[in-house]
């Protein structure tokens, strides 16, 4: 029973070995130390070989450090191309592939061969001791069976154990009712104790050596003898065992230990690792206001690879995962930097085609002499430029230079034009200015139509200088000296309104807005006065007609022609607005 618990212990220690690499890197520093020929010239080395299940992981180790190498010896245009190299190393490796499955294939065959071998191995021991008199030439067929047993080759691991224990439990059946001669079944349990101690000699032995996979390799190989020697007697029997499984025991903790150390190694460095992915993770997720923060988080991206790299390989299995997350990483990073710079660039794109927009926008209008509605475009278009984001480039001071040169060829001549408006107004306000007091210093003749004429003459005059935003003071003052002249004048106070009218009219003569209105008041007071007339008219009817005089009827008489004297006058003034 002891013995199938260590034989357990033994198999899982196999399969733990596989995911390390050879402690003693004897052959692997020289395929380390191998370029990128001679590692084509290995990998070819190993399509033929007798067992390439065996050199698997040498195999993957010769082909990571091949693509290690071509990829330092590339640059990065050459990167995009398959490197001739790359192809007959590639060609190789799956050459050596399909030896390997091909291989594996052969040895499932074998191995299921071999499982049925054994089995009839045990069906036949079986049958030896169920035998009721066992015949002399008895313990020659078992030897036989023995014999068969030794030569018939591997069964898979799966099976290997179960089908050893089920062989050796049958063998010790055998022996326990063998009835043959007693002595010579001692010899046997002699010979076979003498081979068990040289095992158990030799475990021993195998503690003090350095290479933990040299001493496990042997230590297989020991227990696959034991298996083959034959049981010893009874006295013996757990004692021997009980020495050989202390051996193994001894060399397991050991290798165990290391691989414990290993992997409480490996946990730091993945926690380690995983900080590191952590904080490229936090710089995937910036957003990068300009080209300067880019680069500052591409130097710290660049900083934690190193730092990640630093920290070396961990196993096999969470080593791959390990990668894989930096690499995703990475590559997040990578295509945050990569959108960045699309987005800029082709926002610097769509900048230059608004500055150029703007700069055709200004350069249509710069000789247009609409004063007034270009000066209003062109500040607008001066506001879109400065509300366009700033290009860190010699285009942008060539196309700010141009934008610049538009605008200022319009100011300048509209800052020309201005002057010489100015100047206009000055004169024209002197000469207004003039003839306002020649008007103010008039002194009447003995002829009111002479004095009239002079006054409609100037008013002509008065008319044909401009109106200015600064000119409503003057032309009230000239209007009033106008019509001081008219009250003065020797008429009737009717035909002196009129003429004041006409004066007053004449200022409207050039303001078609104020004619308009100015004839809807006068059609709006007609109308009103009317009306006034109406109320008037009905209220006559109420009152009795008698001989006698009416005060009332006379007073609202007296109303309705004075009245009908105002229609009479509005309606003359309405004549004059439309016949201006």
């Amino acid at each position: 029973m002891s013995e199938e618990k260590a034989e357990i212990t033994i198999e899982e220690n196999l399969i733990l070995s596989e995911n390390h690499n050879d402690i003693s890197n004897n052959k692997e520093i020289k395929i380390e130390e191998a370029s990128i020929d001679e590692l084509i010239d290995i990998i070819k080395g190993y399509i033929h070989h007798n067992n390439p299940t065996s050199i698997s992981k040498k195999a993957e180790l010769v082909k990571a450090l091949f693509y290690k190498q071509l990829n330092k010896s590339s640059d990065q245009t050459e990167k995009e191309k398959t490197d001739p190299k790359e192809i007959i190393f590639k060609q190789f490796f799956n050459d050596y592939r399909k030896h390997r499955n091909l291989f594996r294939k052969e040895a499932e065959k074998k191995e299921s061969k071999n499982l049925e071998i054994k089995k009839e191995i045990i069906e036949e021991i079986k049958d030896l001791t169920s035998e009721v008199e066992l015949e002399k030439n008895t313990f020659k067929k078992f030897r036989l069976l023995q014999d068969k047993w030794n030569d018939t080759g591997h069964v898979s691991l799966r099976e290997k154990n179960e089908i050893w224990q089920t062989y050796n439990h049958y063998v010790e059946v055998f022996y326990d009712y063998l009835r043959l001669n007693r002595d010579l079944r001692d010899i046997d349990f002699k010979k076979n104790l003498d081979v068990k101690i040289k095992i158990c000699i030799e475990a021993e032995r195998l503690i003090s050596l350095k290479s933990l996979n040299e001493m496990h390799a042997k230590l297989q190989d020991l227990h696959e003898e034991w298996k083959n020697t034959g049981p010893v007697n009874k006295e013996n029997r757990d004692k021997i065992w009980s020495r050989f499984q202390e051996a193994s025991r001894k060399i397991n903790k050991k290798r165990n230990d290391y691989f414990l150390e290993i992997k409480k190694n490996d946990i730091l460095k993945i926690e380690s690792k995983r900080e590191i992915i952590l904080e490229i993770d936090n710089l995937s997720k910036e957003e990068f206001k300009s080209h300067k923060d880019c680069l500052n988080a591409i130097e710290k991206c660049n900083v934690l690879s190193e730092k990640w790299k630093s920290l070396g390989r961990v196993n096999k299995k969470d080593n791959k995962t390990c990668w894989k997350e930096f690499q995703l990483s990475l590559n997040n990073f990578y295509k945050n930097k990569n959108k960045f710079y699309k987005n800029r660039k082709k926002n610097t794109k769509k900048l230059i085609e608004e500055k150029i927009k703007l700069c055709e926008e200004v350069e249509k209008i710069e000789n247009n002499t609409d004063w007034n509605i270009s000066s209003k475009k062109i500040i607008k278009l001066q506001d879109q430029w400065k509300n366009t984001e700033f290009i860190k480039s010699k285009l942008n001071n060539d196309l700010w230079l141009r934008f610049k040169i538009s605008c200022d060829t319009f100011f300048n001549a509209k800052k020309i034009y201005l002057k010489e408006i100015n100047n206009e107004k000055k004169k024209k306000l002197k000469d207004k200015t003039n003839l306002l007091s020649l008007v103010a210093n008039y002194k009447k003749t003995k002829d009111p139509l002479e004095d009239i004429k002079f006054i409609k003459d100037n008013c002509k005059k008065w008319k044909d200088y401009e109106s200015s935003e600064n000119s409503l003071k003057i032309d009230k003052e000239f209007k009033s000296a106008c019509e001081n002249i008219l009250n003065g004048l020797d008429l009737e106070k009717k035909q002196i309104e009129k003429e004041k009218y006409l004066v007053h009219v004449s200022f409207l003569a050039n303001n078609t807005k104020e004619l308009i209105k100015q004839k809807t008041i006068l059609k709006e007071k007609i109308n009103s006065k009317k009306k006034e007339i109406n109320q008037f008219e009905n209220n006559k009817s109420y009152i009795v007609v008698t001989k006698k005089k009416n005060p009332l009827l006379d007073q609202i008489e007296k109303k309705i022609n004075i009245l009908a004297e105002n229609i009479d006058a509005l309606q003359n003034n309405l004549k004059i607005l439309n016949n201006i």
